[in-house]
């Protein structure tokens, strides 16, 4: 980790608050990019499949990188990497099963499980406890995300149990994000060079959820194609700010920042897809902003908390 941080010549500072504006401007760009040009205006509406070629395209631009001598090429075994892209996998197509069998608020708010569940595992897993302030300041974050995304409880036997398994991959894939770089002693971009294509691969085999009838029947047009490739360059950077930024913070962080995220998208799609902001929504996003300070507050006085064993999973 420190070969990446000497060679770019700037501080961890610099290098955190960077990735952490560039997480955040990609992921609410690729939401609302996908939403209004790639699913409604291009009519490309195969979630799979966009992500395998997202996963494509970032491996195209970890190449184009390590040519650029931005980092070196280091070798990993393949074994290690299985898990963490099994893990993403998982994410994908349980998230996608869980949108189909539940309504969108159940999706939305059952994400807001990962939060104990990536602190129930680090603690299990890692010996990582956190401090009770930040604790704490997770209750606010938790309760105005779920009032900016609650608006039904309809549940059923099928959808929870997608939704579950969405919560376990997501919560998976963030811890190990962090710990697979330290296990490894791999730079974030060494770590994703792997996991983007063997991810990629993973997901074809789940393509089928898609739909392959309406996927080869897909008339693809200029319109699609540059929506697809303006998508393609925001995941780039979703993907890479990820590994960098959880690999300088902690899951637990990344996690708190998917919040703030959401509240974003809601914002987003009131400014440029017509969604309806009621003082419901206003006051979760209100509510998870407050929560996210006292969560940085928190996280600031605590800088020199318990640091992750190595184990290896």
């Amino acid at each position: 980790m420190n070969k990446e941080r000497n060679k770019s010549g700037l501080s961890p500072a610099v290098t955190v608050y960077g990735s952490l504006l560039l997480n955040i401007v990609s992921s609410v760009g690729v939401v609302i990019i996908n939403k209004r040009l790639v699913y409604m205006e291009a009519g490309f509406r195969f979630g799979i499949v966009l992500t395998v070629i997202h996963f494509i395209v970032t491996f195209l631009g970890c190449l184009l990188f390590a040519w650029l001598k931005f980092f070196e090429v280091s070798s990993i075994p393949i074994l290690k990497v299985i898990p963490i892209s099994l893990a993403f996998c998982g994410y994908v197509v349980f998230n996608n099963l869980s949108l189909l069998t539940n309504t969108v608020s159940v999706y939305q708010t059952s994400k807001i499980a990962c939060t104990p569940l990536i602190v129930w595992i680090e603690y299990t897993l890692y010996h990582r406890r956190e401090n009770r302030r930040t604790l704490l300041s997770l209750i606010p974050i938790c309760v105005g995300a779920a009032l900016t995304v609650y608006s039904d409880a309809s549940l059923n036997l099928m959808g929870t149990l997608w939704a579950l398994l969405a919560i376990l991959s997501n919560s998976l894939y963030t811890v190990w994000g962090k710990t697979k770089q330290l296990e490894l002693e791999v730079t974030s971009m060494q770590l994703l060079m792997y996991q983007a294509p063997l991810s990629a691969l993973l997901l074809v085999f789940a393509v089928p959820i898609d739909g392959l009838g309406e996927l080869v029947s897909f008339e693809m047009t200029f319109k699609a194609v540059w929506a697809i490739a303006l998508s393609c360059l925001l995941a780039f950077g979703v993907n890479f700010s990820f590994f960098l930024f959880v690999g300088r913070t902690s899951p637990l962080t990344m996690n708190v920042v998917g919040y703030f995220k959401t509240a974003l998208v809601f914002v987003g799609g009131f400014m440029f897809l017509s969604s309806e902001m009621n003082a419901k929504t206003f006051s979760g996003v209100a509510l998870t902003l407050v929560g996210l300070l006292f969560y940085t507050h928190s996280k600031m006085n605590g800088l020199s908390a318990p640091s992750y064993s190595r184990e290896k999973i």
